[in-house]
């Protein structure tokens, strides 16, 4: 006040990270490195649990196996098998070259399921409920894993081979919006993602998202998806030493 800066208008307060339940202190012993904790499990994947299962401004717990299980759920199961299975497809049945959007009802109404949640997401992230976003987010690809399954365009390849295209656009462009969308909270290996995908930096924000012209120029674009690579590895137990 007596340097004339203007006071803040709103102090934000989090709650304690406790181990296992129980808050960290040095005399029990239970203090934990979070360097050592991102060395462990991936800075992105550490980042995820703590806002995905620490709700914003209250007590959280974590343990490894809450850190382990979460991770591999959602991140490497869920999305990164999702957007694995389905460049992997481009690639392998159209030599890496984006297919024409023609969707029909069941992939608009995929689009607008994924449209609702990332619009979800951002009134989420906009009143500070972070964990909220991204239990939104998850919506979307839980939405995408339910119509990839249910299409299953491997299984068209042969069957209706115009059919499978559409389903892998549609697959792209989901994929493409939900990466943009979750970037904030595990940066690098959305960015990673896009970069496979072909998306430039500049093109990796919520009003690219509100872009509905975007896929058509990038087909033009002449770009070629090459050998998809995985994004989140699962966590594995490392084997015991001798």
């Amino acid at each position: 006040m007596s340097a004339e800066i203007d006071l803040p208008r709103q102090v934000f307060g989090h709650g304690f990270v406790l181990n296992k339940g129980v808050k960290m202190s040095k005399s029990l012993g239970n203090v934990v490195d979070p360097m050592e904790l991102a060395d462990i499990y991936g800075v992105d994947q550490l980042r995820y649990f703590l806002i995905r299962d620490v709700p914003f401004g209250q007590d959280g717990s974590y343990s490894h196996e809450a850190i382990v299980n979460r991770t591999n759920a959602d991140l490497a199961n869920s999305f990164g098998n999702l957007a694995q299975r389905s460049l992997s497809q481009i690639f392998k049945n159209l030599d890496g070259v984006l297919p024409d959007l023609n969707e029909n009802d069941t992939d608009r109404l995929l689009r607008a399921e994924v449209a609702s949640a990332i619009d979800s997401y951002r009134r989420d992230f906009a009143a500070l409920d972070l964990s909220g976003a991204v239990e939104a987010w998850l919506r979307g690809v839980f939405a995408c894993n339910q119509y990839i399954d249910a299409e299953a365009p491997w299984a068209l390849k042969k069957a209706d081979p115009e059919r499978m295209k559409a389903v892998l656009a549609t697959l792209f462009v989901a994929i493409r919006d939900l990466a943009i969308c979750i970037s904030p909270v595990i940066p690098e290996s959305a960015n990673r993602l896009l970069d496979q995908m072909g998306i430039p930096e500049s093109e990796r924000n919520f009003a690219s998202v509100e872009d509905g012209g975007w896929y058509v120029r990038h087909v033009k674009s002449g770009f070629r998806l090459g050998q998809p690579q995985g994004i989140f590895p699962r966590y594995v137990e490392p084997e015991a030493s001798d």
